[in-house]
């Protein structure tokens, strides 16, 4: 059995979300950070098929890549957890939500193609 390559990175990575809102006579950004999974060339692969047959939602994306998310709150003041029914809940109540969280993933995973 070959052996595998030892490389000091996590198995995820932090990167910034800016989600912008309508506000009053101006747009709002709600910033926090989101915790990706680093993906293995065949779940990139996957991933990239979809994206060529355009065949994969935000929502899908998020499923395959979204580990965690910190700095935001919920109404009660509390951390707002990243739970499957909290990121649904966001997600009607902001309709870009999972949107801006995507565009995080491909701007930091590829920065050569977001940038294109």
């Amino acid at each position: 059995m070959p052996q595998k390559l030892k490389i000091a990175v996590k198995p995820t990575f932090i990167a910034p979300v800016v989600m912008r809102v309508p506000g009053d006579g101006q747009v709002e950004e709600v910033r926090f950070d989101a915790v990706f999974k680093r993906l293995s060339k065949t779940d990139n692969e996957t991933l990239q098929a979809r994206l060529d047959a355009r065949s994969l939602t935000d929502r899908e994306l998020l499923d395959m890549v979204l580990a965690d998310w910190k700095g935001l709150e919920g109404e009660d003041n509390a951390p707002f957890i990243c739970t499957p029914d909290n990121r649904a809940a966001a997600a009607e109540d902001w309709p870009t939500f999972e949107a801006a969280i995507a565009y995080s993933y491909f701007e930091h995973a590829y920065p050569a193609a977001a940038k294109n």
